[in-house]
């Protein structure tokens, strides 16, 4: 493995492994090489000079014991730092040891033939009916065995379909649609009525939340893309807040005049305030020279004051009635991080943290620096106000995970939080707080780079609960003060927004189940005690579970971490098992209902791009059809494999397993338009016919075998 850091901050990490090389790209805030160079002055016999100062980078490799850059400067010292920034560039989505201020893994692109054309076979009024999605050119309904259109959409209508299915819920017959963009909507397939529905989304790493006229609203964004406003209570889509493109680092909801605003921070150092309930743009603030990521409000009568700093190390404060900066504050000598208002002797006061390990204060009226202390010898991280007992604390997350608590004045710490780690974790950032109110008692929510997030009894200092990482390192954190219950939102690295009920944590709607494609859609019966679901897989690496009924969200699977490429459910036991496959070469089982991971089946010479699940001897099995035309299965209670079906050597595109006169038959389509057919028991290949399609759907039909390809269905 090579780490390359160039000086201007941008950071290659590439592994060398039999099965090919990946290579990944970030960005480094400058306190991470300065904590290198000061790590590396410290070595005893090492040069009190940089290292390799002529050089415009360092290019340092990873052997057994150490990591070096080839000269006579072994740096074994800082290699926890540096297997720390590999493994958060390689995993962005696992696990953040770093803070996000500090490192920032380029976005994993949707590899562009995870949208492919896509088919499924069911009823429509009771009689064989298929559903057919060609890229680019919308979907279509149509009768089997005839092929006669019962509807569809085409290119134009804003939703370009990149997986369907078809299923029975309570008696009524659904289509659903997986999108490009991460939505996925349902119809009744009869009436072609809309059932539930998500809009989609190009991620959210930052959230924000407030009332809009009364309103609960949530708005989230990006790394790219526009800032996208929806309801909380539904997560119904509301429209954009253009922002060029350019992404948002950083998003803050406040009132002004008793005007609702909504203000980003973007990556090239620009802010944008809008009228939140217009969308109309209001102010465009410029004057920071790197990205701003920390924003504060202030609000005053009518007036408010806006505070921004970033990574030019300063703050600014400006007038969100005019779009008049007011003030400039300087001192910090590093990124700053956090910035929250607090009163100190009846007179607004500022405060700040930093990478410099420093927390600040500023008087806001006089523009003047109160004092600054050191917090602890680590990066902080983030910081809120937080009132407890009547007294207005600041509360301050750091690198190593731990929220301290400090007065104003003076900046005695006065308590702190730390939660527990299992036996050999290590610490993990906070990247993020957010303060909330919860019958009556004072809460601090806080983001961390494990994907986790903890509820904080403020004054207790006890932890009321912790949700599991779903997304990857979490973001951004917000609460929004709804009137009948307090909802918790959460932005994460995979742009997955996560939206909550803060008093338990509950999961409720948001508005895209996924960050790009929609690779797999499969609608699940129900076993006693269970409803319907629908489960979906993405590009993204996630599975979501939602009513198939309402669209309720249920369960949120983190995957497979380069893109899932397959889904199936069966029965076994009584209980719902739901086979998933993805890019890393694996199938996963897991238990849908209780969302436990269960064994991972391993062997496939390729991903697979095609799942189904079916019984054998009396036992279940799930077999794959992979990209190099192999057809594999496992006995799904034991995991073991029971079959390597003989065949092609292309992608296989479509793939059954159904009982027929007492024999079990697998049969399976690949892309260059043949269908095989083979007992399963015996692995004997039955039959083997060209098509003049490629079949990316068959059944089992009254009338023969159905097949869906593009251009419509035929009967064989």
């Amino acid at each position: 493995m090579e780490l390359t850091i160039d000086e201007d901050g941008s950071l290659l990490v590439e592994r060398q492994l039999p099965e090919g090389d990946t290579v990944r790209y970030g960005g480094l805030d400058q306190a991470v090489p300065q904590r290198l160079l000061t790590t590396l002055r410290a070595t005893p016999g090492a040069s009190a000079e940089e290292p390799v100062a002529d050089r415009a980078a360092r290019r340092l490799t990873v052997g057994d014991t150490a990591w070096t850059d080839g000269t006579e400067h072994p740096v074994p010292p800082v290699a926890r730092l540096l297997e720390a920034l590999a493994v958060q560039l390689l995993q962005p989505l696992e696990y953040g040891q770093l803070p996000l201020a500090v490192v920032e893994s380029a976005a994993v692109e949707a590899a562009a033939d995870t949208v492919l054309p896509a088919a499924a076979i069911g009823t429509v009024d009771g009689l064989p009916a298929y559903a057919l999605a060609e890229g680019g050119q919308g979907f279509d309904l149509g009768r089997l065995p005839d092929g006669g259109s019962l509807g569809g959409s085409d290119g134009e209508a804003g939703l370009l379909p990149s997986a369907v299915a078809l299923g029975v819920v309570d008696d009524r017959e659904l289509f659903a649609v997986g999108a490009a963009d991460g939505a996925v909507q349902v119809w009744d397939a009869a009436s072609g009525a809309l059932v539930h529905g998500t809009s989609g989304g190009e991620g959210a790493q930052v959230v924000a939340a407030g009332l809009v006229q009364g309103v609960p609203l949530v708005f989230s964004g990006g790394r790219r893309g526009e800032v996208r406003a929806w309801r909380a209570e539904d997560g119904k889509g509301l429209g954009l807040l253009e922002i060029g493109g350019e992404g948002a680092r950083a998003l803050l909801h406040a009132r002004c005049a008793s005007v609702d605003l909504v203000v980003a921070a973007a990556s090239d150092g620009t802010v944008r305030v809008w009228d939140a309930g217009a969308g109309a743009q209001l102010h465009l603030l410029v004057g920071h020279s790197a990205p701003v990521i920390a924003l504060a409000v202030l609000p005053l009568g009518e007036q408010a004051l806006l505070a921004t700093g970033g990574q030019d190390q300063d703050i600014r404060l400006w007038d969100l009635a005019t779009g008049r900066q007011v003030a400039l504050f300087t001192g910090h000598s590093a990124t700053v991080t956090g910035l929250t208002f607090t009163e100190l002797d009846g007179r607004p006061v500022l405060a700040s943290c930093a990478l410099d390990n420093t927390l600040r204060t500023w008087d806001v009226y006089a523009a003047t620096a109160l004092g600054g202390r050191p917090a602890g010898g680590s990066w902080l991280t983030a910081l809120a106000t937080v009132t407890v007992g009547g007294q207005e604390l600041l509360a301050s997350g750091d690198e190593h995970g731990r929220i301290r608590l400090w007065e104003t004045k003076g900046g005695k710490p006065v308590g702190s939080y730390e939660p527990e780690r299992a036996d050999g974790a290590g610490p993990v950032p906070v990247n993020a707080l957010a303060v909330g109110d919860l019958y009556g008692r004072p809460v601090l929510v806080a983001g961390y780079g494990d994907g986790r997030i903890r509820l904080w009894d403020a004054a207790a200092r006890t932890e009321l609960y912790a949700l599991d990482s779903d997304g990857g390192p979490v973001g951004s954190v917000a609460v929004l003060p709804a009137e009948g219950e307090p909802v918790l939102v959460c932005g994460t690295v995979a742009g997955a927004v996560r939206c909550h009920r803060l008093s338990d944590g509950v999961p409720l709607s948001v508005p895209t189940p996924h960050t790009g494609p929609v690779t797999a859609l499969v609608f699940g019966e129900p076993v006693p005690g269970t409803t319907a679901i629908l489960v979906s897989g993405g590009a993204d690496g996630t599975v979501r579970v939602r009513s198939a009924q309402d669209g309720a969200p249920l369960r949120q699977l983190a995957a497979h971490q380069d893109g899932v490429t397959a889904l199936a459910i069966g029965e076994v036991s009584g209980r719902r098992v739901l086979a998933s496959a993805g890019r890393d070469r694996t199938v996963r089982l897991w238990d849908v209902d209780g969302g436990q991971a269960g064994p991972v089946l391993t062997g496939l010479r390729e991903s697979a791009e095609k799942l189904t699940v079916g019984t054998l001897d009396g036992r279940a099995v799930v077999l794959a059809g992979c990209t190099d035309g192999s057809v594999l299965g496992w006995d799904v209670m034991g995991g073991h494999g029971i079959a390597d079906l003989p065949g092609g050597t292309a992608e296989v595109r479509s793939l059954i397993c159904q009982e027929l006169d007492g024999e079990v038959l697998v049969a399976a389509g690949d892309a260059t338009a043949t269908l095989r057919l083979w007992h399963l028991a015996t692995g004997t290949l039955v039959n083997e016919a060209p098509l003049d399609r490629t079949p990316l759907a068959i059944a089992f039909g009254e009338t023969g075998l159905y097949v869906v390809g593009p251009g419509g269905a035929l009967t064989l």
